[in-house]
């Protein structure tokens, strides 16, 4: 018998238990996590951890969730993560079943999500034998596949290496940046009697403790610099980067207090409200022409990018207009400084604590009448439940009559399912958007009351990502609409999972861009290629693909089949729905860089 104290002590002490193994221990560290789900497959090599979970949904404990493709647990234990701040768990057999994880994996590594990613291999005194699905570094070697998009990556080759290499890569997903982690357990590891207690009862505190860093030096010259910008009567710009999560709050406050125009990258558009007074939209891929005239403002001498990258996307292909000597490049990490040689000034630090700082400085100047911050300026915060326009006034945006599609005899317009979707859904839903066309659709034409809740993966821009995310967040926020834009190709692909959210009975709208074609490479080859290529699709009912998975679905041709939608009813019924949006595959999306 296992007895289990609570949670909140932070502890697992285990009495006499037949068949506990460390299968169990990895379980138990999980619990403490305060872990739900773990997403993958069962095969021979890690039947020992499915054994375990089963064990553990007994007593309320993790549990399992049968994805159809280990790609899918990947994406699934994003989505995960990112809705509930929590690590993601995904795991796979060994062989096919691990590199089938990659892609899902490396989209992680990219994007700074932590995962906790566990693979088997074949017996330990197997290893160089052809061993049946071996990939132990004899042959296929399925660690040294993951190093490079792993932040840890650790084969275990002794019963007692696992709860230091398990601590070891939870730390490790926690650090500066988060990412993935990776251990590699031999089936006959794997089933090893556990200790009676665990090494490390106190997990939760040590991994996830916030830590407040910044370089002081550093901080100082940024401080002498803006005082010097804004006591010459000149401006400064934001440009918020996804990195920027934790200190949004502060990074307002700031703007607010010196007036500065906001502007957001591509995934950034999760940390700002684009109806802010000061929010100036998109900036490079997909942007909006108001960001690129903030940016470009000749009055304009400090340039702060917070939380950013600075990729291709984000700098729109690496433009002087942001990549110059006004730049000051602030950011936790430092792998990114190599992208910003030419600011002025890099600051590695944690962006809450940067920002609190020099509010404080602001707001101690103004006070001894030493600076004359606008203090009468007022940004009362905006009431989320009131109803808004289709875009902030303050943005602009391209035709923007296309929400608007009166013509009842034409395809519907994505603008105009957008404009849809925001009217008729609740502010807190989930936006989790897919690669292909609906990724520059969305980025400049959809504006959610909640902006955390719009989220991308372009780092590497996988496919599928969405479909499978959107389960995970489903899963993480319970009882909430999340809705997957994805597109024909992708729905292709990775659209199997639909199963899971049927068999987990959750609220997930799938909004399928049926063009019959991989529609954003189609387009951007017609701008950039030289010989026409083949990029058509043949054509599928994904309706009735639905059906037969037991999902609810319907097929959008025209304006009308739109409006005769009953959001409520979709939104609220126990399972997925999908909805085959027939559009004009000649329709070019927004993919300039504004």
């Amino acid at each position: 018998m296992t007895t289990i104290i609570p949670l909140e002590n932070k502890s697992i002490i285990n009495n006499q238990k037949e068949h506990r193994t460390l299968s169990d221990l990895i379980v138990d560290y999980l619990e403490l996590l305060g872990i739900e789900y773990v997403f993958g497959i069962p095969g021979g090599h890690n039947s020992p951890l499915y054994e375990a979970l089963a064990r553990s949904e007994k007593r309320g404990g993790p549990r399992a969730i049968l994805t159809s493709h280990e790609t899918g647990a990947a994406f699934m234990a994003d989505g995960y993560a990112r809705e509930t701040g929590k690590i993601g768990v995904c795991c796979a057999t060994t062989g096919p079943g691990t590199t089938n994880l990659i892609t899902g994996i490396a989209s992680a590594y990219a994007e700074c999500t932590p995962l906790l990613v566990i693979t088997a291999q074949t017996i330990l005194s197997h290893f160089g034998w052809g061993a049946f699905q071996e990939s132990s570094p004899d042959t296929i070697d399925t660690v040294a596949m993951l190093k490079h998009c792993t932040r840890y990556n650790s084969l275990v080759t002794h019963a007692n290496q696992l709860e230091r290499k398990l601590f070891t890569a939870l730390k490790t997903a926690f650090g500066s940046p988060k990412g993935p982690v990776h251990l590699s357990i031999p089936v006959d590891i794997s089933r090893v009697p556990a200790p009676e207690l665990t090494t490390y009862p106190n997990l939760s505190e040590l991994i996830t403790q916030p830590t407040s860093f910044l370089n002081l030096a550093a901080l100082e010259n940024l401080w002498q610099t803006l005082y010097k910008v804004l006591i010459q009567g000149r401006k400064v710009v934001l440009l918020v980067g996804k990195d920027s999560g934790g200190g949004v709050t502060e990074i307002i406050r700031f703007a607010e207090l010196i007036n500065a125009l906001i502007l957001t990258t591509q995934s950034g558009k999760s940390c700002i409200d684009p109806y802010h007074p000061l929010a100036r939209g998109v900036f490079g891929f997909a942007g909006h022409k108001t960001a690129r005239q903030a940016l470009t403002d000749e009055s304009v001498d400090l340039i702060l990018a917070v939380g950013a990258t600075l990729g291709q996307w984000e700098t729109s292909v690496w433009d002087k207009a942001i990549l110059n000597n006004k730049l000051v490049h602030i950011h936790n990490s430092d792998i990114y400084f190599a992208r910003s040689s030419m600011a002025q000034l890099q600051i590695q630090g944690d962006i809450k604590t940067i920002f609190k700082e020099l509010i404080s400085r602001l707001e101690t100047m103004q006070s001894n009448g030493k600076l004359d911050l606008n203090s009468k300026l007022l940004f009362p915060p905006r009431n989320h439940d009131q109803k808004l326009q289709d875009y902030p006034s303050q943005i602009e945006v391209l035709e923007p009559e296309s929400y608007q599609n009166t013509d009842t005899k034409v395809c519907v317009k994505p603008q105009q399912l957008i404009s849809a979707l925001l009217r008729n859904l609740p502010p807190e839903t989930r936006f989790q958007v897919d690669i292909g066309n609906w990724l520059s659709w969305s980025i400049h034409y959809l504006f959610p009351p909640c902006p955390e809740n719009y989220r991308l993966a372009i780092e590497t821009a996988a496919m599928g990502w969405g479909i499978g995310s959107a389960v995970g967040t489903a899963l993480g926020v319970k009882n909430t609409p999340v809705v997957c834009l994805t597109g024909d190709g992708c729905f292709l692909m990775h659209g199997n999972e639909l199963a899971v959210a049927v068999v987990e009975k959750l609220p997930i709208i799938f909004v399928i861009l049926n063009d019959k074609c991989y529609g954003m490479v189609k387009h951007r080859h017609r701008q950039t290629g030289k010989e026409p290529l083949e990029f058509t699709l043949p054509t599928v009912d994904f309706s009735l693909m639905a059906k037969a998975m037991g999902a609810n679905s319907y097929i959008i041709r025209h304006a009308q089949d739109l409006e005769k939608l009953n959001f409520e009813a979709i939104y609220s019924y126990p399972g997925p729905t999908v909805l085959d949006v027939h559009i004009d595959s000649e329709e070019i999306p927004p993919m300039g860089m504004y």
